[in-house]
């Protein structure tokens, strides 16, 4: 009975182990289908129900489906897409915060996405100085990964940075260089860039009352939107941003009348009314009219050409939409607008009420902007306690679960423990020689196993693979990559190659570049992931293109989409139909 006093010993420090080591374990995220999915349904909510998309990730956090930084990297999203100065602030904090982890660091990807939140929460806030700081960084990634069109998009918003902080040549100069170095290249990807800049330009002179450099920059947009439209072929490119044929009608639609729009107004200012005016008819012929913004636009235009009473017309829609929200620089500019309307018609009482009402708007949006600083102290501090509040469900949620490991432990223990005693002494010879059988089976199998697949033989655990060629150790690593679907694992990265086989980074490196056709690792996993993506569309019709990329190893719908086209020339979408 010795014996099972030492098991009942072990099994009583085992379990003691255990419930220590558990309550000291790091919480580790587990990446699985409920993580993926987490990350759908808070985006799907994002827009129309941004509290319930927070809920739903400090939710996931609390029960161990999402990290603490990929959960806050979902709440910086939702953040950032909202209409509130607090939680740009919000955003701004936790984007901040995950540039300094290690994991968002070793993720190209991954960074590219939080530096986006960032740029885009700082543009939302008009801090031109961050913004500009962040689309700087964003602009050196995408240099870095060869994506030199993205880099250009960024450094057109750079100058447009520039220009609100007061450097106007420079930011004119850095948006100059984006559309020479876009010029003459006729891809669409390079023509939307290149149109997007002019239409930065456009705006930006309208700001800054250089209409004679917002008319060039129009006029060079219609020429580029003309081009396209008559050689949509020599455009092709299969970007993922490319319209099909249904689509590329409205592209051309719209920014062609963005176009109009723009040199109506410059005109208008220049004092060439007639020319004005033929603008503004060509604008009306454009969807772009139709839609609420643009008309809002175009509106005190309409005001300098003395038509005051469609521009009256837009400014009862405009406070129609924003109903008792006048606390905003659209309300004010509607004032300003009614003012000027009013004065012109010889109705003083009337127009100096406006300008009363303007003025006193005025003051309170600059007594807002100095609010600012109180806005991202309190957003910091909504931060802190929304951490801390996660940290002690995390906590309880921990103590919940090892109590419930314990106890299942011990059961399952002893269990086993009366289970051995009553069938120890009648089999153990004859599990012993069942034992002896299938270690000597299993030890010949291994030998065969070993034959065929000639592995090479290692003595010195740091000569490991050094008989092998460049070509070999690539394809036995591919093996490795292949057989147990590795590529899957949205964090694969060739650190996880290092850790399973002991080899240097530059050795793996080195068998990718000299002995493979892919050149890199990184490529060869998009490769296994795109065919592992078309595979689950032939057996899974059903499935959606967001299942397919999240299944597929991809974190990001439009980088699987971009890679997707690269590779087959189409969409995922359009493959998939085509297997109904």
């Amino acid at each position: 009975m010795k014996k099972y006093l030492y098991l009942i010993l072990y099994s009583i420090l085992l379990l003691f182990f255990v419930s220590c080591s558990g309550e000291k374990r790091e919480h580790k995220e587990q990446v699985t289908k409920d993580t993926i999915h987490t990350r759908a349904t808070a985006l799907k909510y994002m827009g129309s129900e941004p509290d319930r998309a927070l809920q739903i990730i400090d939710s996931a956090e609390i029960v161990g489906n999402l990290s603490d930084w990929r959960a806050d990297m979902l709440r910086a999203i939702v953040y950032s897409r909202t209409n509130e100065d607090m939680k740009y602030d919000s955003a701004i904090i936790i984007g901040e915060r995950l540039m300094l982890h290690d994991s968002v660091q070793a993720n190209t990807e991954i960074k590219e996405e939080v530096l986006e939140v960032l740029l885009n929460a700082c543009r939302m806030k008009k801090d031109n100085e961050q913004a500009m700081h962040w689309a700087l960084q964003l602009s050196d990634l995408y240099r870095s990964q060869g994506d030199e069109t993205e880099a250009l998009r960024t450094d057109a918003e750079i100058g447009t940075f520039l220009i609100r902080i007061g450097q106007q040549e420079e930011g004119l100069k850095m948006i100059d260089s984006v559309i020479h170095q876009l010029d003459g290249k006729r891809k669409f990807n390079e023509l939307d860039a290149s149109i997007i800049a002019l239409k930065r330009k456009a705006e930006l002179c309208n700001e800054i009352a250089l209409y004679d450099y917002m008319i060039t920059s129009a006029q060079r947009m219609l020429e580029l939107l003309a081009d396209y439209e008559d050689n949509p072929e020599v455009y092709l490119d299969n970007s993922i941003r490319e319209p099909d044929d249904e689509e590329r009608p409205r592209y051309i639609d719209f920014y062609r009348g963005k176009a109009y729009a723009y040199m109506a107004v410059a005109n208008a200012a220049l004092g060439n009314k007639e020319k004005a005016f033929e603008y503004i008819d060509l604008y009306d012929q454009t969807a772009s009219s139709r839609i609420f913004v643009n008309r809002f636009m175009i509106a005190p235009t309409l005001g300098k050409l003395g038509d005051y009473d469609q521009m009256l017309t837009i400014y009862d829609e405009v406070e129609k939409r924003i109903g008792t929200d006048t606390l905003n620089a659209n309300y004010a500019e509607v004032l300003h607008g009614r003012a000027e309307a009013a004065e012109a018609r010889g109705q003083y009482a009337e127009a100096n009420g406006y300008w009363r009402r303007y003025a006193e708007l005025k003051e309170i949006l600059n007594d807002e902007l100095l609010k600012s600083k109180a806005h991202l102290f309190a957003a910091r501090y909504h931060a802190q306690e929304q951490q801390r509040e996660i940290e002690r469900h995390r906590e309880a949620s921990r103590r919940a679960q090892m109590m419930v490991m314990s106890i299942a432990i011990v059961g399952v223990l002893i269990l086993l423990f009366a289970i051995f005693i009553v069938i120890d002494l009648r089999h153990t010879k004859t599990r012993n020689r069942i034992l002896a059988f299938q270690i000597t089976e299993a030890s010949k199998y291994k030998e065969k196993y070993r034959e065929l697949m000639q592995a090479p033989k290692v003595n010195d655990p740091e000569d490991h693979y050094a008989d092998l060629s460049d070509a070999e150790l690539y394809a036995y690593l591919r093996n490795v990559i292949e057989g147990d679907q590795l590529y899957l694992d949205p964090n694969f990265e060739r650190q996880t190659l290092i850790n399973r086989t002991g080899l240097s980074k530059e050795r793996i490196g080195a068998a990718f570049a000299q002995g493979s056709e892919n050149g890199n690792l990184t490529t060869l996993i998009r490769e296994l992931r795109l065919e592992h993506a078309v595979r689950l569309m032939n057996d899974n019709p059903e499935m959606g293109i967001e299942q397919v990329c999240q299944a597929s190893g991809f974190t990001r719908a439009d980088t699987f989409a971009r890679n997707f086209k690269a590779k087959y020339g189409m969409t995922p979408s359009a493959y998939q139909q085509t297997q109904v």
